[in-house]
């Protein structure tokens, strides 16, 4: 059995149907030796003039199947869930690498793809990143849903309220905009994307 998880994957599995004989079935050789005995009444014996009846079996091997089932699943607002948190948590981590720890969490302010950020704003986004990346691997509806909506409601109050996180995460408008923006998608998709399985099998005979 070979089973790949994950938003695209497909399942293998292989069973062996136990050995199943094919019942004998004898064949009766005619020989003009053979003869009836009437006196047995209503039971019709054959009996042998003079040798024992000959007579032939014909027997068929066991005969056995392998079959092999295949599962095949689609799961495209998984794919989406894993993209976003994976944008996440590499902008994130550029973020913590360039801050770095050695002064406090809100200094240095760097830039991260032309939005300014701090060490906290970069643990922020990586937490975010690895629970929505965990979410998409697991083809986890309730866990994108869960966490899309953090994010999502977390970074609207960061674009409405930005003077307030200016100095602490140094959080732009556009920045906390775009957030929302993938907020949405994640939890539009989740909500109503269709997943998608498909499921045949094979059948192989053995003798």
């Amino acid at each position: 059995m070979s089973d790949i998880d994950g938003p695209q994957y497909i399942r293998q599995e292989s069973y062996v149907d136990p050995l199943v004989p094919v019942a004998q079935q004898p064949v009766v050789v005619n020989d003009p030796r053979l003869v009836v005995d009437p006196s047995q009444g209503d039971r019709v014996v054959v009996q042998p003039a003079a040798v024992a009846p000959v007579a032939q079996v014909r027997t068929v091997a066991p005969v056995g199947a392998v079959r092999t089932g295949f599962t095949r699943r689609f799961a495209p607002d998984a794919m989406i869930a894993a993209f976003v948190g994976l944008v996440l948590l590499i902008v994130g981590l550029l973020a913590v690498v360039r801050g770095g720890f050695d002064g406090p969490m809100d200094d240095p302010v760097v830039e991260v793809l032309g939005f300014t950020h701090t060490t906290t704003l970069g643990l922020i986004e990586i937490a975010l990143g690895v629970c929505l990346l965990i979410s998409g691997v697991t083809s986890s509806r309730s866990g994108a849903l869960f966490f899309g909506s953090v994010m999502g409601i977390g970074a609207f109050v960061g674009a409405v309220q930005t003077e307030s996180f200016e100095e602490p995460l140094a959080l732009e408008s556009g920045h906390a905009w775009l957030m929302v923006i993938s907020a949405v998608v994640v939890v539009a998709s989740a909500l109503l994307m269709p997943r998608f399985i498909t499921r045949s099998s094979t059948v192989q005979q053995l003798q």
